[in-house]
C-alpha cells in the first residue's frame, strides 16, 4: 500500500507538468479552435532561452548576426505595415529589437558573474527568460497564424505542423543537437519520511507548474483581458462585433501559452539534461488534453494529473513483468478507452451538429 501511495505521488508531481502543457494547448483551442502541434518545439525555445540567461551559454556570431538580421526586418515589418508607424520611427525600433536580439545571443547578460548566487540568479533569470518566450510565440503568431485569421480553424492546425519542424530546424542550426547539463541548484526540500520519499526537483516542478497554472487561471476569470479572451473563444464574430480586438487577443493567448510552454521545459530539463531531442515530451499534451476535454480548463489539470499517474504506475508495477517501454505507451492506451466512453473528454463541451 505504501508503494503504491509513493507511486501515486510521484505521478501527481509529474502531472502537474503535463497539466500545464495541456493548458496551453486548451487556451489556444478556445481562442481559435485550432490545435497547437509546435508545443514541444515551443517547450525547447523557451528552454534554451532560460538557459542562456541562467547559465551564459552563447553562440556564435555567424548563428546570432542572422537572428538580430530576422528580427529586424520582422519589427520594422510589423511596426510599419501593422502599426502605420512612419518609417522614420519604424526602421529605428527595428535596429533596436535586432540589435538586442544579436547581443542576447552572442554574449548574453552574463547573469553568472553578476549574481553569485543561484537561488537570485534563478529569480531573476527565469522572469527575463519567460519573457523571452512570450516574444517568441507573439512574434510566430503575428508571422504566421494572424494571416489566416477568419479562415477555417484547420488551416491554422495545419500551419502549425509545418512550423513544427521550422522550428525545430532553427533551434538545432543555433544550439545543435547534443545535450546541455541543466542543474538548476534549488533549495533541497526533499520529503522523506518513514514510508516515503520524493526527491527535491519534482517536488519544485509540481509547486512551480502548479502556482504557473493558478496565475494564468487567475488571468482568465478574474481580469478584464481574460474575459476578453474567454468571449473570443465562445464567438469570434460577435467578439469583434462588441468591440473586442480579437487579433490583439490572439497574439495575447499566443504569449501566454508560450510562457507556460517554457516553464514545463525549465522543469523538465532539470530533471536532467537539455538538448533538442526533447520537443517529443511535448506530445505529452495530446492525451491530456484529449482525456480531459479540449476546451475545458479544469479537464487540463484532470487530465495532466491521470496522465502522471498513469505513466507512474504502469512504470512501477507493468514494465517490470518483462513489458518495457509500456510506460510510454500506456498513456495513449488509456485515450483510446476514454474516448471509446466520451468522444469529447471527460470535461469537454458536447456539441451536437445537425445536418
Amino acid at each position: 500500500m505504501i508503494d503504491l501511495l509513493q507511486t501515486l505521488g510521484s505521478g501527481v508531481l509529474v502531472g502537474l507538468v503535463y497539466a500545464l502543457l495541456g493548458l496551453c494547448i486548451v487556451i489556444i483551442f478556445k481562442a481559435s479552435e485550432a490545435f497547437n502541434f509546435a508545443i514541444g518545439e515551443f517547450l525547447i525555445i523557451g528552454s534554451f532561452l532560460f538557459y542562456i540567461l541562467f547559465f551564459n551559454e552563447t553562440v556564435p556570431w555567424p548563428r546570432a548576426l542572422p537572428l538580430g538580421l530576422l528580427m529586424f526586418v520582422f519589427f520594422s515589418f510589423v511596426l510599419i505595415k501593422d502599426n502605420n508607424l512612419h518609417p522614420s520611427i519604424g526602421l529605428p525600433l527595428g535596429f533596436a529589437a535586432g540589435t538586442l536580439t544579436f547581443f542576447f545571443f552572442y554574449s548574453g547578460l552574463k547573469l553568472p558573474s553578476l549574481i553569485s548566487s543561484p537561488i537570485l540568479r534563478f529569480l531573476v533569470a527565469l522572469p527575463l527568460g519567460l519573457l523571452c518566450a512570450g516574444i517568441v510565440g507573439a512574434v510566430v503568431e503575428r508571422v504566421t497564424i494572424k494571416p489566416l485569421l477568419g479562415r477555417s480553424p484547420i488551416s491554422m492546425t495545419i500551419v502549425t505542423l509545418g512550423l513544427a519542424f521550422f522550428l525545430r530546424a532553427c533551434a538545432q542550426l543555433i544550439w545543435g543537437s547534443h545535450s546541455y547539463s541543466f542543474f538548476l541548484d534549488l533549495p533541497d526540500i526533499t520529503f522523506e519520511t518513514n514510508e516515503f520519499f520524493f526527491l527535491s526537483d519534482p517536488i519544485w516542478a509540481g509547486i512551480l507548474s502548479l502556482l504557473t497554472f493558478g496565475l494564468v487561471v487567475f488571468f482568465l476569470f478574474r481580469t478584464r483581458w481574460g474575459l476578453a479572451i474567454r468571449a473570443t473563444s465562445e464567438d469570434q464574430a460577435k467578439a469583434m462585433a462588441y468591440g473586442i480586438n480579437a487579433r490583439f487577443v490572439l497574439l495575447m493567448v499566443w504569449a501566454i501559452s508560450a510562457l507556460c510552454i517554457s516553464v514545463a521545459g525549465i522543469m523538465i530539463s532539470n530533471f536532467g539534461a537539455l538538448s533538442v531531442g526533447m520537443g517529443f515530451v511535448g506530445l505529452r499534451a495530446l492525451p491530456v488534453v484529449l482525456i480531459g476535454g479540449m476546451d475545458s480548463v479544469g479537464g487540463a489539470l484532470v487530465g495532466g494529473i491521470i496522465v502522471g499517474v498513469c505513466e507512474a504506475v504502469a512504470g512501477t508495477y507493468i514494465e517490470p513483468l518483462g513489458l518495457e517501454g509500456f510506460k510510454e505507451v500506456a498513456p495513449y492506451l488509456l485515450l483510446l478507452i476514454v474516448l471509446l466512453i466520451r468522444p469529447y473528454g471527460l470535461f469537454g463541451t458536447v456539441r451536437i451538429e445537425r445536418v
